[in-house]
């Protein structure tokens, strides 16, 4: 089971930077530690959750608002 250890908005940051900052958190957590990634709606949710996949991440959709999508990812490796 993985817990969720903080909510990092990203809906600040443009691509790519937006990966880029997600691919850092994740790179400082530990293995099977869960984090929720707050991203704006649009081609950043897909972009984030398929590059974030490729690294070897799981990586799900948690909640979608009319702005932004909320994007839980585990790490794995």
């Amino acid at each position: 089971m993985s817990s969720v250890i903080e909510s990092v908005d990203l809906t600040l940051y443009g691509c790519p930077m937006h990966y880029i900052k997600a691919r850092e958190i994740v790179g400082r957590m530990e293995q099977d530690q869960a984090i929720l990634l707050v991203i704006n709606n649009g081609d950043a949710v897909d972009d984030v959750i398929k590059s974030l996949r490729q690294d070897g991440q799981v990586c799900e959709v948690e909640s979608a608002l009319s702005l932004t999508t909320t994007v839980k990812v585990i790490k794995r490796i």
